[in-house]
């Protein structure tokens, strides 16, 4: 069975925002100006970077029969780029619950957060540390019947993690 999951972005809120405001005056640039070779390669640049940044993402790509685990980044949403492992180096599986912490200044020094919480299944390797993860849930119920699923799946014990 080939187990594919999206774990998250490679970059993240506000950069994305980012290059959703590029993408206008790439495109403007190009036709700005009556589509000169300049201006073509300009707006090219700025729209190509633009796009690496709003659709680049990480994954993981899992191949219970042969044993192997392939982390993987989606370049421009399209181009794997990742090797295959083997699963044998791997202990077991673990659940730990991910806070992520945005935050922006405003030139008036105010400044505003968001929080985002999810919950990540990740390998545990042979030190018996997380090495990376294979499923991202929003859910505490999700990620539980996952790490079962997983568990079962790979035939790997699952790991509690030590919280200090």
């Amino acid at each position: 069975m080939i187990i594919e999951n999206k774990i998250d972005q490679l970059f993240s809120g506000n950069v994305i925002f980012a290059g959703y405001l590029f993408l206008l005056p790439g495109a403007y640039g190009i036709y700005n100006n009556d589509f000169s070779t300049g201006g073509i390669i300009f707006g090219s640049i700025i729209i190509l970077a633009s796009c690496f940044v709003i659709f680049t993402s990480e994954h993981v790509k899992i191949d219970t029969e042969k044993k192997q685990v392939k982390r993987y980044c989606k370049l421009f949403g399209f181009i794997k780029n990742g090797k295959w492992e083997n699963l044998d180096q791997f202990r077991g599986v673990t659940l730990i619950p991910i806070r992520k912490v945005e935050g922006m200044a405003s030139m008036s020094n105010r400044t505003t957060s968001s929080v985002k919480k999810d919950y990540r299944i990740f390998l545990v390797n042979r030190a018996k540390k997380p090495a990376f993860a294979i499923k991202r849930c929003l859910s505490k119920e999700k990620a539980q019947n996952s790490l079962d699923e997983f568990s079962i799946w790979l035939k790997l014990p699952v790991f509690s993690p030590k919280i200090n």
